[in-house]
């Protein structure tokens, strides 16, 4: 896809984002609360590249700290790009919606 848009194939850079999703009375014990966000539920950790495609993601319940996924994030995504993203932009939480 990447190269039909004119891109190397790997990426250079990420995009980290944590959105919260709604817990539901499916999600039990698995949901946290997230006091930035007002929400119970989950987090969804994801890691796209400049044009928005997935690159990797962590699911946590919602209470966990954004700051604290960073690293697997990273692992992940040199992991699928062979090591070719060089910048990761984030929030200043370390992931920030």
């Amino acid at each position: 896809m990447r190269l039909a848009e004119g891109r190397q194939e790997q990426p250079s850079a990420a995009i980290f984002d944590s959105p919260t999703l709604q817990s539901s009375p499916e999600s039990g014990h698995r949901a946290g609360y997230d006091g930035v966000k007002r929400r119970k539920g989950s987090k969804i950790h994801l890691a796209v590249d400049t044009l928005g495609h997935l690159l990797t993601q962590l699911v946590t319940p919602a209470d966990e700290q954004d700051r604290a996924q960073v690293d697997k994030l990273a692992a992940g995504v040199q992991e699928v790009t062979d090591q070719h993203v060089e910048v990761a932009f984030v929030g200043q939480g370390g992931l920030h919606q």
